[in-house]
């Protein structure tokens, strides 16, 4: 089932807390809580969402090692937080500055967020072979 871009705001809001009412969603992403209780139901059927927490089995994860070569952390901590593909960042110690999952539906999300990644530094990447442990 492809998701359209209300879908994707749908599921981030979710992720962030998934207890939260579907009028919470609603105010979230600009809809009505029934809106948002159609668009949910119809992921569950779709096998988008299983069970109590968003399970995205679709999508293809990145593990993306971030050097900085400039120290514009706030900046690229907000380039972050506005991706809505970057299902975790942290800040690391060890080899890199920051360790990236991305998580998105193809190869051309990886490549967009990387161009725009080229700003604040080189990148080594992985990708998931498969889920060992949900």
């Amino acid at each position: 089932m492809p998701l359209d871009k209300m879908d994707r705001a749908i599921l981030a809001a979710l992720a962030h807390d998934a207890r939260m009412t579907w009028q919470a969603v609603g105010r979230r992403v600009h809809l009505t809580g029934q809106a948002v209780a159609t668009r949910v139901q119809q992921m569950v059927e779709g096998g988008t969402i299983r069970g109590f927490t968003v399970a995205r089995g679709d999508l293809r994860r990145y593990f993306i090692t971030v050097f900085m070569d400039t120290p514009q952390f706030d900046a690229f901590e907000a380039f972050l937080q506005a991706h809505a593909d970057v299902e975790s960042a942290s800040k690391i110690a060890g080899e890199g500055c920051y360790q990236v999952t991305l998580a998105c539906e193809s190869d051309t999300g990886l490549d967009d967020f990387t161009q725009a990644l080229l700003r604040y530094g080189r990148y080594k990447v992985a990708s998931e072979m498969r889920r060992v442990k949900p």
